[in-house]
């Protein structure tokens, strides 16, 4: 069985993430993962990213998302670099503020 880069160098993977984050600011205050298994039981990499209050309303936010997705996509290269499928959620700091999961801290 082949572990996956990113089980095997989580420090390296945990890097790449943090330096994506730093060079996406101020469109993302904060980019957080796990690592795991999805539906399917295929290795994966859940983001959670917090987005800042002023980002685009729900009616351009698909269009955000998709651009900090890709730019992820094309930076870290989950799949093709660290053996993992990535998956993406969204949140404003408001809604975490309000919700406090710990997760997303």
């Amino acid at each position: 069985m082949v572990v996956p880069k990113a089980f095997a160098q989580q420090g390296q993977f945990a890097a790449a993430v943090a330096e994506v984050e730093q060079q996406l600011q101020p469109r993302v205050v904060r980019i957080r993962y796990t690592l795991g298994e999805d539906w399917t039981g295929d290795p994966a990499v859940f983001f959670r990213i917090t987005l800042p209050d002023d980002a685009p309303r729900t009616d351009h936010l698909f269009g955000t998302a998709d651009g900090i997705s890709t730019a992820i996509e094309q930076r870290i290269e989950p799949l093709e670099q660290w053996g993992v499928l990535p998956y993406f959620r969204f949140r404003r700091q408001s809604e975490q503020a309000r919700l406090n999961e710990p997760a997303w801290a």
